[in-house]
């Protein structure tokens, strides 16, 4: 075979192969892709935050809130307030970060939150679990919280053994109202 001929084949080849990835990078994505997409995000986030809790409850029981982010760039970040927060009760904290979240996203600066907080919660019948919360959101629209309860594991005899366990099988999950991205969804 003529090296001429093989030259321009290389190039015809290479042409074609820039030119597909290049329209491949500019299509759309179709709903099911986007969908896609944000599950996966969040599904990430979400257990990076569970094993940062579980960290932290670990070393002795107790826990400031923090979030988990997802940058634009889509790479994740750890967001919490300094030591010397120490007099601000939990929701002051959490409205702290959550103010600093909602900066950062009217900048668009990123695009997933999973804001993780130890919290008492009630059900409708007036029954009360001590567990994790997990304030979930993405820039396009997705908003949700989910609710794992913690409890102490107890030996044979009933009595405490100071470790704690997250009851996952009793994971709940139910819709928000947007507050990081609410003036930032992408329609």
């Amino acid at each position: 075979m003529n090296f001429k001929v093989l030259s321009v084949a290389a190039l015809l080849i290479s042409t074609v192969c820039f030119s597909a990835s290049s329209v491949a990078e500019k299509m759309p994505e179709s709903p099911k892709q986007i969908k896609e997409r944000i599950e996966t995000n969040l599904t990430s986030l979400f257990t990076d935050a569970v094993k940062a809790a579980a960290v932290e409850l670990d070393k002795d029981h107790e826990m400031a809130p923090f979030t988990i982010l997802m940058k634009k760039d889509g790479t994740f970040g750890f967001l919490s307030l300094s030591d010397k927060n120490d007099g601000m009760s939990v929701d002051q904290q959490v409205a702290s970060i959550r103010a600093l979240l909602i900066d950062m996203a009217s900048t668009r600066q990123i695009d997933a939150t999973v804001q993780v907080m130890y919290a008492n919660v009630s059900n409708k019948s007036g029954d009360s679990s001590q567990g994790l919360v997990f304030e979930i959101e993405h820039r396009e629209g997705v908003s949700m919280m989910r609710f794992i309860p913690v409890s102490e594991i107890k030996d044979e005899s009933g009595k405490k053994t100071g470790r704690l366990v997250f009851e996952m099988e009793k994971l709940s999950t139910g819709s928000k109202p947007q507050t990081v991205f609410a003036a930032s969804i992408v329609q």
